[in-house]
């Protein structure tokens, strides 16, 4: 199992900012803060190097929104780790399999998801909303 899966199976929410995949690639996510989400992603980042890192990742997850995708298209996720600072979101298939885990350290936790078919909308316990068009590349499932 690649690292992504691992720490996903474990619970685990992890401090760095990071797009990462059910393949176990990853690019970075830049955050200008929790005040104004506005997500940037960059440069690949090498997942078996953060792997190596002692502490990467917080077993605390909390789930705190769920919402179902229209159409069967799988399930969107959200919610902190246990320093309070930590966020998450995650695109799950079908069948609860993960797709991409979005994690950030500046963004603060994400309290509720929405969906607006093609968008979805992610508020932070500031009542910022990060929205991402799931229709993207990026954010799509394969």
């Amino acid at each position: 199992m690649n690292p992504v899966l691992e720490w996903w199976a474990r619970g685990e929410v992890l401090a760095f900012d990071c797009l990462f995949r059910a393949d176990g690639t990853a690019r970075e996510a830049e955050f200008d803060g929790p005040e104004h989400l506005r997500l940037e992603l960059g440069d690949p980042v090498d997942v078996a190097e953060l792997a190596a890192e002692p502490s990467s990742g917080e077993p605390d997850l909390s789930l705190n929104s769920e919402t179902e995708l229209p159409d069967g298209r799988g399930y969107l996720q959200c919610g902190d780790g246990g320093l309070g600072h930590l966020g998450f979101i995650a695109r799950l298939g079908p069948d609860r399999e993960l797709v991409w885990l979005l994690t950030t350290s500046t963004g603060n936790p994400f309290l509720r998801a929405t969906v607006e078919w093609p968008s979805a909308h992610f508020v932070n316990d500031w009542g910022s909303t990060l929205t991402l068009d799931l229709t993207d590349p990026e954010y799509a499932a394969p």
